[in-house]
């Protein structure tokens, strides 16, 4: 049939009702039908590429825009620090659970202030919805040789399976569409189980694992391979075993879980693929009182680590232990420069970003701070020679790679700084007796109040580089490139640890792997430097699974896990985990016996700020209007 409509606006159904406006990126498509797309190899695959416009992650973009409220503020990583226009309203939804009330929300009226940590439940579909027009029209391609077409099936299947990902494990079970909707058709379904779908997931991930090379040529370098598919595999059964889905603690599905990451783990070392970053000699970093690599922007010893995140030159270069990430950074085009999305957004911030109009930032906590232990290896309130007056001292080394701290030179802008000493300055009282000059100045005028402070006493380092500036809009300088991680080798080890130890205990091992679960997480601790986890934490699986997850809430930061990792372990509702902290700095007026370095350090508790968080937030709701559309495809229990 002739269908001379672009094909992107076949629909998901009425069901979807959101799904209605869809893509108008490939206009290359306009004009020809559906036979003359799907019969010619080149044109095929174009459309299916169109599905990666559409790939998010937690902390990711779509087209040009950066998400304004990540998974990090969602949980105890971050807070936002603009202070106009809609940031601290939609915070305050966020804060209160209100996630109904986000999930309504149109973006078609609300484009910039509805965060794609929402509406990626929409964005989903219309992937989704490609895919399955894709699927369904592959056997007419007539030039492409068998193994082109197997490539393009694969990437349809992974991609499929990695949306559903996306949405079920917000919002539970929902329906799992391997064909379109027929709009001739009712559209009255009921949602499938969660345990329904993620058997979907993974029978698709098996199908895209046989498709995908193990490598790409060249010139399609970027694009899934089997690791991808293994990655995802690894994701979605360890979110399975955990207690917010397993209720009864059913231990096969922590063997499952286990045997998903060894798989993983074996394949990587069998085909020389995704090896760890070694910065072992990270740990001889001098950050002890006035250290010489103390306040250092970026230590020459931390740098094979800091590399899997940024480095210098426009040009990405794919880290060894990087699974899989988008190799076209997404851009915000202005001046003479395109600035890469949506990290670097989300933490530069602060007059960094002098002269946007409407800057973006998340600032670091006080409780995620407190999770990195010291350089012997032990939790902060566990060593004795931690002094709290002292706190940025002789930590872990990767505190030095993701925490930008008071007093680390970091260069600011050359026309008219807020902050003109190019030293992060997060004080509450500085050496000068005044507000520190990174923070919020209260007598700051309201038509001022766009420009980007800090509140919480730390910066995000880990992807930021040194030396970045906007100078109004998005025109700056750009020399560096930014990785937007999806898969790297350390969640899969640390994936690992946490179901082996579940499932066999510290000492036990998976079948077919080597590793016990104490050995995966000493992988990631040794190759920073840090010794192995001690043995005071490690003579239980209950004392390794707080290890466990702390080891994750260090090495993961910011990286978008830590929120599903909360619901997934379902301590989102406890005390400790809904409060915000910062940390108060304040000049004492020189050093002391107890003042080090001058300053007294406090961790505040921000009352204002805590998180509502009920049995019901575990799981988010669907858009009211689906259940309008559909009366049977039920809303989330609890809304």
């Amino acid at each position: 049939m002739k269908n001379k409509k672009y094909l992107y606006v076949l629909t998901i159904a009425i069901l979807f009702f959101s799904c209605e406006e869809y893509l108008d990126e490939q206009q290359q498509f306009e004009a020809l039908d559906q036979n003359d797309v799907f019969s010619d190899i080149r044109l095929a695959s174009d459309f299916l590429d169109g599905i990666y416009t559409r790939m998010v992650t937690e902390v990711s973009a779509i087209g040009s825009n950066p998400d304004i409220l990540p998974a990090m503020v969602m949980s105890d990583e971050g807070y936002p620090g603009r202070m106009d226009s809609s940031v601290p309203t939609i915070y305050n939804s966020y804060k209160n659970s209100d996630y109904l009330g986000l999930m309504n929300r149109n973006p078609a009226i609300n484009s910039f202030t509805t965060p794609q940590f929402v509406s990626r439940y929409t964005e989903s579909w219309k992937g989704i919805n490609t895919v399955n027009t894709f699927l369904a029209n592959v056997d007419k391609i007539n030039n492409g040789t068998e193994e082109e077409i197997d490539r393009l099936k694969g990437q349809a299947y992974l991609l499929r399976a990695y949306y559903y990902h996306l949405m079920t494990k917000r919002h539970g079970g929902l329906i799992y569409l391997k064909e379109n909707l027929n709009l001739n058709e009712s559209f009255d379904r009921e949602r499938e189980s969660y345990a329904s779908n993620l058997a979907d997931i993974i029978e698709d991930l098996d199908i895209a694992f046989d498709l995908l090379p193990v490598r790409w040529e060249s010139e399609n370098v970027g694009r899934p391979t089997k690791g991808f598919a293994l990655a995802l595999k690894s994701r979605v059964t360890l979110f399975a075993a955990s207690p917010l889905v397993n209720t009864n603690n059913d231990q096969q599905a922590w063997v499952n879980a286990a045997t998903a990451a060894s798989d993983l783990i074996n394949y990587a070392n069998a085909n020389g693929l995704y090896e760890l970053a070694d910065a072992s000699n990270a740990i001889n970093m001098d950050v002890d009182h006035n250290g010489a690599d103390l306040f250092v922007s970026e230590a020459e010893e931390l740098l094979p680590y800091r590399s899997i995140f940024n480095g210098p030159g426009r040009s990405k270069v794919f880290p060894n232990e990087v699974i899989f990430m988008e190799s076209i950074e997404r851009t915000a085009g202005g001046g003479n420069a395109t600035n890469p999305l949506p990290r670097l957004y989300l933490t530069v911030g602060f007059d960094i970003a002098k002269g946007n109009s409407r800057p973006m930032n998340v600032g670091a906590t006080a409780n995620i701070v407190a999770k990195y232990e010291t350089k012997n290896g032990l939790a902060i309130e566990d060593d004795p020679s931690y002094n709290p007056q002292e706190p940025f001292i002789n930590r872990d080394p990767r505190f030095y790679n993701n925490i930008l701290f008071h007093g680390v030179p970091w260069i600011h802008t050359t026309s008219g700084p807020k902050n003109p000493t190019n030293v992060a300055d997060l004080a509450r009282i500085n050496e000068n007796g005044v507000l520190g000059l990174d923070l919020h100045d209260p007598a700051t005028p309201a038509n001022r109040l766009w420009e980007v402070r800090n509140h919480t006493g730390y910066r995000i380092r880990k992807w930021v580089p040194n030396g970045y500036y906007l100078t109004g809009g998005s025109r700056g300088q750009l020399d560096f490139h930014v990785n937007t991680i999806v898969f790297r080798m350390a969640e899969v080890y640390l994936n690992y640890a946490e179901a082996a130890n579940e499932a066999y205990g510290p000492s036990g091992t998976a079948p077919g792997s080597t590793l016990t679960a104490l050995d995966a997480v000493n992988k990631i601790r040794n190759r920073v430097g840090m010794p192995n986890v001690n043995a005071m934490y490690a003579g239980s699986k209950e004392l390794l699974r707080e290890r466990i997850r702390n080891e994750r809430a260090v090495e993961l930061c910011f990286e978008g896990f830590r929120y599903d990792d909360m619901r997934r372990w379902k301590i989102a509702h406890l005390d400790e985990n809904r409060k915000v902290k910062y940390l108060f700095m304040r000049w004492q007026g020189g050093e002391s016996a107890l003042y080090p370095t001058g300053f007294s350090y406090e961790d505040v508790e921000q009352i204002d700020l805590e998180k509502t968080f009920t049995d019901k937030n575990y799981w988010w709701p669907i858009p009211s209007s689906e259940n309008i559309a559909s009366p049977s495809f039920n809303q989330t229990e609890g809304w």
